[in-house]
């Protein structure tokens, strides 16, 4: 998957124990740390994981099967949680799902 960069601010205690985790060798640098977290934050918050597949999928960014996929959940599940929000299920071309 492609990298990219990106700026944070972080206050200077987690800064700090972030580069300890480092220089202990667990992680290799400060990026996997954030990597590791992040993905752990997501394996705690199925909502979060389910609003991020939302998105993704209303910006066109991701297929429905894929955002099912980041949802974890099947893709009928993942249809009804859309209709539920009231947003517009599209097929592959980008048609309106007729019910």
């Amino acid at each position: 998957m492609p990298s990219k960069s990106v700026s944070i601010s972080i206050p200077e205690l987690m800064d700090n124990e972030i580069e300890a985790l480092v220089k202990t060798g667990e992680y290799s640098s400060k990026s996997d740390v954030i990597r590791d977290a992040f993905r752990t934050f997501l394996r705690k918050n199925h909502e979060k994981k389910l609003r991020i597949a939302i998105e993704l999928y209303k910006e066109e960014k991701i297929s429905l099967m894929r955002a099912a996929e980041i949802a974890e959940i099947d893709s009928e599940s993942f249809k009804q949680e859309l209709k539920d929000r009231g947003i517009t299920v599209k097929t592959f071309f980008g048609e309106e799902q007729k019910d």
